[in-house]
């Protein structure tokens, strides 16, 4: 069972309907898989009956993409959240951004599991999470590089990737398989490190 740091997820109680039902599909999808867990399953993790599951998606598969498309929209908005309060450099709107997916990815690590289970079951779906965060990382990285804080040679898309499986396998290394562990300080400023020696600014040019 995939618990956060010792805490399993609420039931969400006191939410409007949908967001239960949501709440309870990510958690079982993510503790049980998607074909191990029932539809009634989700709804009693809810506590709403079974029928009530209709009014509000049509099958266990269209609640199966609403959970992964939440999961994105969470992600994103923590990660625009921390942008605002940052300082307008590069490394420490890097470090802010990646701050925010790592903290949030530890509090919900099971959302691992049930990104990967969708290259399979929702393949669509698996590239369209990925997309939509690298379209947020690519613009993030133009900025920068017209700014003259990244080599204007790299390719946005490129170093966006980069970003993304970065977040991916340290956080799954650090979260998911700790069972909620906070990636540690240490880890992340080897990380920062890692960016701020890869990534460095545009080239001086000649005096």
């Amino acid at each position: 069972m995939v618990k956060a740091a010792g805490r399993r997820l609420a039931a969400p109680v006191g939410r409007p309907p949908a967001e239960r039902l949501l709440a309870a599909a990510e958690l079982l999808f993510g503790e049980r898989s998607y074909r191990r867990t029932t539809v009634a399953e989700i709804c009693a993790h809810a506590g709403m009956a079974t029928g009530s599951f209709y009014a509000h998606f049509g099958s266990k598969a269209d609640i199966y993409v609403a959970v992964i498309r939440r999961i994105n929209a969470d992600l994103r908005r923590a990660m625009a959240r921390a942008l605002a309060g940052a300082e307008p450099q590069q490394r420490a709107r890097e470090r802010a951004a990646f701050r925010a997916y790592f903290d949030l990815m530890s509090e919900r690590p099971w959302c691992f599991r049930i990104v990967r289970e969708a290259e399979f079951l929702a393949p669509q779906e698996f590239r369209a999470y990925y997309e939509r965060l690298v379209r947020g990382y690519a613009a993030g990285v133009r900025t920068a590089q017209l700014a003259g804080e990244v080599d204007a040679s790299y390719d946005p898309e490129v170093i966006a990737y980069v970003y993304t499986g970065l977040g991916h396998f340290v956080g799954m290394r650090w979260a998911e398989w700790t069972a909620g562990g906070r990636v540690p300080d240490d880890v992340f400023d080897n990380l920062m490190d890692v960016l701020a020696r890869g990534l460095p600014p545009a080239p001086a040019g000649p005096s």
